[in-house]
């Protein structure tokens, strides 16, 4: 493939991946962020399979000493009345998990893009291919520039797939992700998660709880300096959304509403209904947090990854739950693969071709799982409460079948 003029839109992990291994192959690669400041701050802590992070280390996307820690064990807990402070454990499931900051993933990602490559404030309006093979990015502010490939790494609510396949709507799922940080010390037994990542059922209504230690202040993995990471998935029905997602100023949010932002009578009632539902040591956990946030959750899935000389990678493509903890290495894969398809062909349409239809493929198997896990975990969850052990994992294997390419249970 000759050297190409490369637009990225969107900076953030998948945008900055993308920058970073198209310049390496030897692309002129120009990134455009719509925000105007650096974006560390944003998300809190997010999980991927240790083969993924133990990839980009390799591959000198992040440094090799990135702050970060394992979670070794999901157990599958449920508050019972014989064991209301930490909950029922029928069976645990052995997983390879690696727990960091977004911010500390973004900002090493981003510091290997150079400045003068990185545009803040660059909100891109349009993008339109008059000259085949030529598409034009166009700006709130500023001029046009038309370059050989756009790739759109703008998130699930990408102006690229809107441009691309009006058509793809994105889909309300039915419930929300409401998620916090803590500080260690202010969890009075920070012991019941050791090195867990606890899945924790709902005794009287849908939904699920996810929880593990992320790094602390400056990257500390210390005892006693880490954060708990914590999310609570929490049915909204949609008739319910115009309310529920009015912010504390009165302002109606799309999608999400941030950190220290939920109204207070909400966030209140959102911590008196987890106290209900949780063993009473979890319940503690989201009780003593403050700032807590909220992301709707919704999918996409995407007939294409292209049409004429402009892609979309990463949440810009198919939207999969979160549970399977996809995110980082979707956008990461979709770039390599792009990549490995610049090698077979010097034709760029017939390289985003062959590129095309493997990534959908790839899309429909991580969606296939997320499917899978909101049936386990959100609508259709076991009676943990009843349950032994050989039961749970018989239900688990049944229910979740990762591909063979990505999983973070440990293979036995």
């Amino acid at each position: 493939m000759r050297k190409l003029e490369v637009a990225v839109v969107g900076g953030s992990i998948a945008g900055c991946s993308a920058a970073i291994l198209l310049d390496r192959a030897g692309h002129d690669v120009h990134v455009y962020e719509r925000s105007p400041a650096g974006l560390v701050g944003r998300g809190g802590g997010i999980g991927t399979p240790v083969p993924v992070l133990q990839g980009l280390m390799a591959d000198d996307m992040v440094d090799s000493d990135m702050a970060h820690l394992v979670a070794d064990a999901m157990p599958f807990i449920v508050r019972t009345s014989d064991a209301p402070d930490v909950g029922a454990t029928p069976w645990r499931i052995p997983i390879q998990l690696a727990a960091f900051h977004w911010g500390a993933l973004w900002g090493q990602l981003r510091r290997r893009v150079p400045d003068d490559r990185y545009h803040r404030a660059a909100v891109v309006t349009d993008v339109t291919e008059e000259t085949p093979g030529r598409p034009t990015v166009f700006f709130e502010h500023g001029d046009p520039v038309t370059v050989d490939l756009v790739v759109f790494a703008d998130g699930y609510r990408s102006l690229g797939r809107r441009l691309l396949f009006p058509d793809v709507d994105l889909r309300y799922r039915g419930y929300q992700l409401w998620r916090g940080l803590l500080p260690e010390a202010a969890v009075a037994d920070s012991d019941v998660l050791g090195t867990d990542c606890p899945r924790i059922s709902y005794p009287t209504m849908p939904g699920n709880f996810v929880c593990y230690f992320v790094p602390g202040e400056d990257g500390s993995t210390r005892v006693g300096e880490r954060f708990v990471n914590w999310a609570a998935y929490i049915p909204v029905a949609e008739d319910d959304l115009a309310t529920f997602m009015v912010d504390r100023s009165g302002r109606t949010r799309q999608g999400a509403i941030p950190p220290g932002e939920i109204r207070p009578e909400v966030e209140e009632s959102l911590k008196a209904t987890m106290e209900a539902q949780l063993p009473d040591d979890f319940g503690d956990m989201v009780r003593s947090t403050e700032h807590t946030y909220v992301q709707l959750i919704y999918t996409a899935r995407m007939p294409a990854y292209h049409r004429g000389a402009t892609c979309l990678i990463g949440d810009a493509g198919a939207v999969a739950p979160p549970f399977t903890g996809s995110g980082v290495f979707k956008g990461y894969n979709n770039v390599q693969g792009l990549l490995e398809a610049f090698e077979h062909h010097d034709d760029l349409v017939a390289a985003l071709q062959e590129w095309d239809s493997v990534q959908v493929r790839l899309a429909d198997r991580l969606l296939a799982l997320g499917d899978q896990m909101e049936q386990a975990f959100i609508w259709d969850s076991l009676d943990l409460a009843t349950a032994d052990a050989e039961s749970t994992e018989a239900w688990w294997h049944a229910a979740v079948q990762f591909p063979d390419d990505f999983t973070y249970e440990a293979r036995r």
